[in-house]
């Protein structure tokens, strides 16, 4: 019997626990990642949740990521810049840039749909590693 290989990751496979997590109020979950099952090389995909009045914490990592805003608004600081978006918009984070995410909604939670490269810190061929991110501030 041949095993067949993971194609579709369940919302009950869902994986949270990221660095992220480290500041209350975030969510960090990880769906399409090697930890859920799949043999995905070069992307992953996951679900960011801030809650109102919440931040993630400023942090960098050595790939691009974009996030396609799912529900609510808020505001993207990157290199101390800072950019307004809302539901519907997209966001574009270069590698290596500090960066970090204010929900502005004092009602919604607000949900960001993450993909980004695997950073790349050794990790193949061991999975998982230790944390590609570099959380500098929570």
């Amino acid at each position: 019997m041949s095993l067949k290989r993971k194609v579709v990751v369940k919302q009950s496979e869902f994986v949270s626990g990221s660095p992220m997590e480290a500041r209350p109020g975030v969510k960090d979950w990880k769906l399409v990642y090697p930890e859920t099952g799949t043999e995905t090389r070069t992307l992953i995909m996951g679900i960011v949740e801030v809650d109102p009045g919440v931040h993630s914490p400023l942090h960098r990592h050595n790939s691009e990521e974009v996030y396609f805003v799912l529900q609510g608004r808020g505001v993207l600081e990157s290199e101390g810049e800072r950019y307004e978006f809302e539901a519907g918009d997209a966001v574009y984070n270069k590698e290596n840039t500090e960066h970090r995410v204010f929900n502005t909604d004092p009602s919604k939670k607000l949900r960001l749909l993450v993909v980004g490269g695997i950073m790349f810190v050794g990790l193949t061929p061991r999975w998982p590693t230790p944390s590609p991110y570099e959380i500098l501030e929570t």
